[in-house]
């Protein structure tokens, strides 16, 4: 029961702001920071730790926290149209609402991990894919499993509004996060480009200072 589907989503937990103070900073590609939920942080840091040690992998993020990205379904609609074909087919690759809005969410760009599917088969089989099914679950995180990069951080609603985990933490809503949650965040989010990257690592950071 070790590697199972732990699914955080939106409409359960909310979008953290860019500017709230839940979010800190953890280490990215090309040392760009990202920024993830302080809690999701603290274990992320003790989990590369225990992965550094264990299989001298570094830990760097692809992407952690990132703001919203559509201004109307309309605009996303016209997305996935024009990328896809069709609304229906996008939906399987593209979300309107990304875990990763939550802060709980985080997609790993080091170890033979990336966000492309085109390598999804070769991304299992690395020796820190296969650390973290057997060992992400000691401390929180969880897979998606069609995303070998893409690894999630339940908390309960009381945790996450507070950035602290109290004595008598009742723990993830089990009804709304366990055993995957529905096609609105069942999709592959990936950066199949290296500009995408990159413009998405430019965006974030304008954001964050107030320029864009």
């Amino acid at each position: 029961m070790s590697y199972e589907e732990r699914r955080v989503r939106v409409k359960v937990y909310g979008s953290l702001a860019s500017k709230s103070p839940l979010l800190v900073e953890v280490p990215g590609v090309r040392g760009k920071v990202r920024r993830l939920h302080t809690l999701a942080a603290a274990a992320l840091e003790t989990m590369a730790a225990a992965i550094e040690r264990d299989i001298g992998v570094k830990i760097e993020l692809a992407s952690g926290w990132r703001r919203h990205k559509w201004t109307s379904r309309a605009q996303y609609e016209k997305t996935l149209v024009s990328r896809f074909g069709s609304v229906r087919e996008g939906r399987k690759w593209l979300a309107y609402n990304s875990p990763h809005e939550t802060g709980l969410a985080m997609d790993i760009g080091t170890g033979g991990l990336w966000p492309t599917k085109s390598t999804r088969k070769e991304q299992k089989r690395t020796p820190l894919h296969e650390w973290l099914v057997e060992h992400a679950h000691e401390y929180g995180w969880h897979p998606y499993k069609l995303e070998p990069w893409h690894w999630e951080f339940p908390l309960s609603l009381e945790a996450y509004g507070s950035g602290v985990i109290g004595e008598d933490d009742p723990g993830p809503p089990e009804e709304d996060v366990s055993f995957g949650i529905g096609d609105e965040v069942d999709v592959i989010e990936e950066f199949e480009e290296e500009d995408e990257l990159v413009d998405e690592l430019g965006d974030e950071l304008g954001e964050e200072g107030g320029t864009a």
